[in-house]
């Protein structure tokens, strides 16, 4: 009788692990490209179990640029998205229901690379010359309106479409004149500029009247309403995992080759450490990261509105929101 109670109470138990284990919500996280070293701070969720511990079974996959990935958010095929505000605010004039709930990129990080020999050293200079880019790529989307900021025509820009392994090479091959790239992507242009003994050279967006905010996590609005929890778990858990990679660079880095093992070790860690520089702005030391402020968003929202000439203006409260975000404070290892 005592060895039948023991077996029950180990089935029981058995039982119970197993309803917990498929308790956890399912959840689809697309990225914004395909991954390189600044995703390294959402592969930390994985391996140090933050995910799980929040009850969220996520399934991470890579993007094809920001408008691509808004598309996939907007359409419910994927729960939450890692994209460009600005991307999110052209189509949410459009029509789409999405929020951004958490902020990546304080600093928009869209950027044209090029090469000293093009000669191409201010925006207007982009007129007549080939642009490679991805037709989904953030920076492209929203070019029409870094164009307009500077007074120049973007329709008198060829486009060159092509994947992103694709840009730097051609660019070094004189295929293309330019590329658009984000700037956490400058240190691959770097070394294949010194491989082949050319200069690059680069003007990023937000030096050239766009210093908008840059990459965030959304989800539409149906996700908000529907699954408020969902939301705050997810976002506690991603943030938990980002702040623990501010602190742990070099083992986020280690992580992140563990699952993308073709990616060199060296890149990935300067790719990663650009875009801790862009997480950790003065707002994120003082309200937490993540955390946006209305002044800013008010000028992203006006700015994209604007310059892209959308088709109406999204009042800016249902651009973003700061409400489910964790009040986290990573302190940047030395």
């Amino acid at each position: 009788m005592k060895r039948l109670s023991i077996a029950l109470a180990i089935f029981l138990l058995s039982m119970a692990a197993a309803g917990s284990a498929s308790a956890a919500d399912k959840v689809k996280f697309a990225l914004d490209w395909i991954p390189y070293g600044k995703h390294a701070m959402f592969y930390a969720s994985i391996d140090q179990g933050f995910w799980k511990d929040a009850g969220l079974d996520v399934q991470m996959t890579r993007g094809f640029g920001s408008g691509d990935t808004v598309k996939r958010v907007a359409s419910g095929t994927e729960d939450f998205g890692f994209a460009s505000v600005g991307n999110m605010i052209a189509a949410r004039s459009r029509g789409a229901d999405l929020k951004m709930v958490g902020m990546i990129h304080d600093k928009t990080l869209e950027t044209v690379a090029t090469l000293a020999a093009n000669k191409i050293t201010k925006p207007s200079d982009l007129e007549g010359k080939r642009i490679g880019s991805p037709e989904a790529n953030a920076s492209r989307v929203i070019f029409p309106a870094f164009a307009n900021i500077n007074k120049f025509d973007h329709k008198k820009v060829t486009w060159v479409n092509m994947t992103v392994p694709a840009t730097t090479p051609s660019l070094m091959a004189g295929r293309v004149d330019a590329i658009l790239i984000f700037f956490t992507e400058k240190p691959t242009v770097d070394a294949a500029s010194a491989k082949v003994g050319k200069k690059p050279y680069y003007m990023l967006y937000a030096d050239y009247g766009m210093a908008t905010y840059g990459n965030g996590l959304l989800v539409s609005e149906k996700t908000l309403k529907d699954k408020p929890d969902l939301v705050k778990r997810f976002l506690a858990a991603t943030y938990k995992g980002i702040a623990w990679s501010v602190e742990n660079p070099q083992k986020a880095v280690d992580i992140f080759i563990k699952h993308n093992p073709a990616i060199s070790p060296d890149l990935a860690r300067k790719h990663f450490d650009i875009a801790v520089d862009s997480l950790l702005s003065k707002n994120a030391l003082k309200e937490g990261i993540g955390h946006m402020t209305e002044p800013r968003m008010v000028f992203t929202n006006d700015l994209i509105t604007t310059h892209m000439k959308l088709p109406k203006k999204t009042a800016v409260e249902a651009v973003y929101t700061n409400a489910y975000l964790p009040k986290l404070f990573p302190k940047r290892a030395k």
